[in-house]
């Protein structure tokens, strides 16, 4: 064996020993490459080729082998031990490059997202998903909101959070293959829908969670519901581990609901943290940048539904609720523009729900108008209470302004003839 062998070996041994494909420079600004060539031409310059059966180094050599191999093991501390933080942070990345692509490629072939709600109860029932199938089969609706969390606080999936077992909420409805079979078969897009702050099942079971009625000292109910506190480190976390499971689960997006304090001008509440403008604002809307941030880590978007009147308002009317810092914290808004829900006299209409198309683009306008992009404005549409010809007047109201859409009814109930031309 000659020493040129012994000179790759050496070399086989550094490479080895130093993560090159990693960083070729640690972060006390040493080379690893440099180092291991300065090796390899030390060698050279001090070794004349001789051929011997047995390997032999003088004093010098070792002495510069083993200088600069420990200088390689020394340097490379550091980074062994944030190797796997450096691995996570790439993967991250890539997740939410995997996200963002995925909807825009989505979009892109299929014109855009054109979606309707599913009750999540209603999808193991035949004569409620049936009629669904047939809507996704022949019309362009292509996109599915389907409820993970519901207004009553159950889970619909089969949860591993620590919570569960205590609330007795599981309420199981599908799975990742169940999901996976849905979306594959009809080419969905699927968003995940989870009611945030409106919770009666956690509000009774951990009343110490809840937004408090200071009149009886339990959780604050308003017309059958009860809110948690925003501004509660547990009930932050526990929304925040269900719609991580529900990006784990499949779905392509989650979408937070009653992502708000209550509207309601009751003075007796108590909260962790005072009720005020910048404390409302704080807490929706770091919860929804903290949301956004693990999504995206793992794969999905995050959008928020919110009031339509949220888009005139110049405040955020006790909910927390405000368009300029709202829009910043999540993928898209869901703005419920539902002329029914406008009082009389909104957009100089008496009576708001006679006149869809032109309520629903006086809304949309007024987002616009603030600096919303037209990719980041979803609105919900009405599905309810209205003819055909109003649902389409719904869309073409939307669609004229280059937006997707969502329909909402509570029921899952549509006509195939809701998405059909405008009658001329």
């Amino acid at each position: 064996m000659n020493m040129n062998r012994v000179f790759f070996l050496i070399l086989l041994i550094a490479f080895l020993v130093v993560p090159l494909s990693i960083n070729n420079v640690n972060g006390d600004g040493i080379s690893y490459f440099d180092l291991v060539v300065e090796i390899s031409e030390k060698l050279i310059e001090d070794t004349k080729i001789e051929k011997k059966d047995k390997i032999s180094f003088s004093e010098d050599q070792k002495q510069v082998i083993n200088k600069k191999l420990q200088a390689l093991i020394n340097s490379n501390n550091n980074l062994f031990n944030n190797f796997e933080e450096i691995q996570n942070e790439n993967l991250k990345e890539i997740n939410e490059y995997i996200a963002i692509n995925r909807w825009e490629e989505f979009s892109k072939s299929n014109s855009g997202v054109k979606g309707i709600y599913l009750s999540g109860y209603h999808f193991l029932k035949e004569e409620k998903i049936g009629p669904i199938k047939d809507i996704l089969s022949n019309t362009v609706v292509n996109t599915i909101v389907l409820d993970v969390k519901t207004d009553n606080g159950h889970l619909l999936y089969d949860s591993e959070i620590p919570e569960v077992e205590k609330l007795k909420n599981e309420r199981i409805k599908y799975d990742t293959q169940t999901l996976k079979s849905f979306k594959e078969e009809f080419n969905i897009y699927l968003i995940g829908r989870v009611v945030a702050f409106q919770d009666p099942v956690f509000a009774r079971i951990y009343p110490e969670s809840a937004i408090i009625d200071i009149s009886t000292s339990k959780p604050y109910y308003q017309d059958g519901q009860y809110f948690l506190d925003p501004s509660d480190s547990i009930s932050r976390e526990y929304i925040l581990n269900i719609a991580l499971e529900a990006c784990l689960l499949g779905f392509d997006e989650v979408q937070f609901d009653y992502i708000r304090y209550p509207d309601t001008s009751y003075r007796g509440l108590v909260y962790d943290e005072e009720s005020n403008f910048e404390n409302r604002t704080k807490n929706i809307n770091s919860f929804l940048q903290n949301a956004t941030e693990l999504l995206h880590d793992n794969g999905c978007l995050a959008s928020a539904d919110i009031f339509g009147y949220v888009l005139n308002s110049k405040n955020d009317n006790g909910i927390g609720q405000y368009l300029e810092t709202i829009i910043k914290s999540v993928d898209f808004i869901s703005p419920m523009v539902y002329p029914s829900h406008y009082s009389k006299g909104s957009f100089g209409y008496s009576y708001p729900n006679n006149y869809p198309y032109e309520v629903v683009t006086a809304a949309l306008n007024d987002g616009l108008s603030r600096g919303v992009q037209e990719k980041s404005l979803r609105p919900f549409l009405q599905g309810f209470w209205h003819s055909s010809e109003d649902v389409r007047l719904n869309i073409k109201a939307a669609e004229d302004k280059g937006l997707d859409w969502i329909i909402w009814n509570n029921s899952s109930v549509y006509q195939s003839d809701y998405f059909s031309k405008i009658n001329s």
